[in-house]
């Protein structure tokens, strides 16, 4: 039998169609394979900056190869995360809205044929880094916790009690609460992250809470929180009350410290002056942020001519000194180029005598008189040094400033990262300017007392051996001591309180406080706020010494205010309000600061400071402010936001002698006058009555009280 043959037609038709169905397969039935790109997993959660790997499965198709995509978008974008070439998932850093995204895997040879996962996005995991203070008391308290990757809605748990939060910042909440009897011992805190995905903290800290009486006055815990503060707060004062002010110092100097961003190359100087009030407002490292207020009025340089890039960097310098070692101070804001650039210590080239040029002599001049020595020298004690004749003896010479000038000259602008040193940097402002020795003085350099900086030396060298020289005077631990006992607790020290703090600068340790190096701050500051003179008034407000305390400058005057009755602000308002004031921050009109420290009270033997910029206008304004602040509004526009809820103090104006008597305590700390105080009630119960009567009579008495006696801490 002849075999079966096929036309060869019908042998190519087959052919064709095995090449169209691809070779893989036939589609269809039969057992044939369908083209498909599948994700694994198929679905997942995700948390917020955290990563999640896909793969995925082709089949039926000539190429294993995918192109990854989230929502449509290849690659992902910031919104929705980021995906790479082989599938590793990144989350954004905020929840886009909705949470569920899809991660797309599409194949290269058929880019119809794709695979979905979906995603759900949760909120991270909150960490917590610090909490402050350490140590409360019982009753109502306020804690600051810092950390990273807080939300909106984050909450602070005191245990198994949620505290009402305040979300600050992703790196910042600020929680209040009432501690009671039952909770004394550790208590567990933490920071629980809200929907979706609900999450704790993985770490914890704990709050110690005391067991124990009220062992300090109200007026007293005022009277310290108004000095080592930037304004008491009803919480802190409770706490206060309960703890030794020791206790609370070193809460202070273990508080995490605020910071200030770095502006962008084109930014205005308002945002870090809003970050000026928001971190004197709200945060944790209360003490820290008070003394860099004062070290930044001795060592003044001033934003109308240094740009906001350099003054963020500078203040973060002041923080971060403030509790270390005057000495090192000195070294980090002479390095500093924002003060390089405010007095032309940048670029300070050797002299050139061919050129006729010579080294400038001005930051050299106000190292001297303004930041560590003063003109005139003086005893330990803070008073005036006199020769034979009676005469003052003058801290340094013209001679001595040139020295110094060219032992200060040689240093540029830091070098910017990615950039080589050059002769002249270009502005640069993060970090310590940089030293060129060939611009340097090498000749030797008689200093003050005689000493002798030998010839050779390089620009470093010279730097250090010219600060020693100056740290070691006698003059400079009473010069500096009085200044920030001026800033911090009374404009008019005696010469007595002035020789105790200038004993602790010098050994460097004052009642279990600092390291025994001359100059510790932590040893100064605990002796100017813990000495007798300002303490004085504590137990017995009415005998306090009517030449102790000091006239509130605006910035003061300001917070203080706020803080006192728990107002949240952006800071925008205040600015303006304290630049009406002649003392807009960041901003001092000279080297000299917004008002000398020896400003004299007309018609007085009293120094008075601060009394140096109230004016006619500033009086009107400060009235004006504290009539906006009580009975209107601070800046109410659209994201410009500063309020206060009075409501509390409604509830006690039924009786207006207790309101009284609890505002005395508040603001006055107890030193409200009778006379003061006949006229404050009388008003009070002249309010009418209405439904909002209780409110009014408690805006009036605060009204009445910050516009006049409470202008003057005591």
């Amino acid at each position: 039998m002849m075999p079966r043959r096929f036309p060869i037609w019908t042998v190519s038709l087959c052919l064709i169609s095995i090449a169209t169905a691809g070779c893989a397969g036939l589609t269809g039935g039969n057992g044939s394979v369908q083209p498909a790109v599948t994700i694994a997993p198929a679905t997942a959660a995700v948390r917020a900056g955290s990563a999640q790997a896909f793969s995925a499965s082709v089949t039926g198709l000539s190429s294993s190869l995918v192109m990854w995509a989230v929502n449509g978008i290849s690659g992902g974008d910031s919104t929705v995360g980021t995906i790479d070439a082989t599938g590793n998932y990144t989350a954004p850093a905020t929840l886009p809205t909705p949470n569920t995204v899809a991660v797309q895997a599409t194949s290269s040879a058929n880019p119809s044929i794709h695979g979905t996962s979906t995603v759900t996005l949760e909120n991270p995991v909150p960490v917590v880094s610090s909490i402050s203070p350490t140590t409360i008391g019982l009753g109502p308290f306020t804690l600051v916790v810092t950390g990273s990757k807080f939300v909106k809605g984050a909450q602070v748990m005191f245990g198994s009690t949620a505290l009402t939060t305040q979300f600050l910042s992703s790196t910042e909440l600020a929680a209040t609460g009432t501690a009671v009897a039952s909770q004394a011992g550790n208590v567990t805190v933490t920071v629980q992250n809200p929907d979706p995905g609900l999450i704790t903290s993985t770490t914890s800290k704990i709050a110690l809470v005391k067991n124990g009486g009220q062992v300090q006055t109200a007026a007293a815990a005022v009277r310290f929180l108004e000095q080592s503060t930037f304004g008491p707060t009803p919480a802190f004062v409770n706490q206060l009350q309960q703890l030794d002010f020791s206790a609370f110092l070193n809460d202070q100097f273990a508080a995490p410290m605020s910071t200030y961003a770095d502006p962008g190359a084109n930014d205005p100087l308002m945002p870090t002056q809003q970050t000026f009030f928001t971190n004197a407002l709200t945060g944790p490292d209360q003490l820290r942020q008070r003394v860099a207020f004062a070290l930044s009025q001795i060592w003044v340089i001033s934003g109308n001519t240094v740009p906001p890039q350099g003054m963020a960097p500078y203040l973060r310098q002041l923080l971060q000194d403030a509790f270390g070692n005057y000495r090192t101070l000195m070294t980090d804001i002479t390095l500093n180029p924002g003060m390089g650039n405010y007095l032309n210590m940048v670029n300070n080239d050797k002299p050139n005598p061919a050129l006729g040029t010579h080294a400038n002599e001005n930051y050299a001049r106000e190292l001297m008189q303004l930041f560590t020595l003063g003109l005139d020298e003086l005893n330990t004690n803070g008073t005036l040094k006199l020769d034979a004749s009676g005469n003052p003896i003058p801290t340094y010479t013209q001679d001595t400033i040139q020295s110094l000038a060219k032992a200060l000259t040689g240093w540029t602008y830091p070098t910017a990262p990615g950039q080589t040193l050059q002769t002249h940097n270009p502005r640069y402002w993060i970090g310590p300017m940089a030293a060129v020795d060939s611009n340097h003085d090498t000749t030797a350099k008689t200093l003050l007392g005689g000493t002798t900086l030998p010839a050779g030396q390089t620009a470093l060298q010279d730097l250090n051996g010219a600060l020693d020289n100056i740290f070691n005077r006698t003059t400079l631990p009473p010069f500096v001591c009085k200044r920030l006992i001026q800033h911090l607790v009374t404009s008019n020290p005696s010469a007595s309180y002035v020789q105790r703090v200038v004993n602790a600068f010098i050994a460097g340790s004052f009642g279990g406080f600092g390291t025994g190096s001359r100059g510790d701050m932590e040893a100064v500051i605990a002796a100017i706020l813990l000495d007798p003179e300002a303490r004085r008034g504590d137990s017995n407000p009415p005998t306090v010494n009517p030449g102790d305390g000091h006239f509130r400058e605006p910035i003061l005057f300001i917070t203080n205010l706020l803080r006192v009755f728990g107002a949240t602000s952006d800071g925008f308002a205040l600015v303006g309000i304290a630049k009406n004031m002649s003392e807009p921050p960041l901003q001092p009109p000279s080297v000299f600061n917004f008002f000398p420290p020896d400003f004299q009270i007309p018609g007085t033997a009293l120094l008075g400071p601060e009394f140096n910029i109230q004016t006619t206008a500033t009086t009107q304004v400060r009235i004006n402010f504290v009539n906006s602040f009580v009975f209107g509004s601070l800046g109410n526009t659209t994201g410009n936001m500063t309020t206060v809820d009075f409501t509390p103090y409604a509830t006690l104006a039924s009786d207006p002698n207790a309101l009284l008597d609890s505002l005395n305590a508040l603001l006055l700390h107890g030193t409200m006058s009778a006379s003061a105080r006949a006229s404050i009630l009388a008003a009070v119960n002249a309010v009418p009555a209405g439904s909002s009567q209780n409110l009014n009579r408690a805006k009036t008495a605060i009204y009445l009280i910050a516009s006049s006696q409470y202008q003057v801490e005591y």
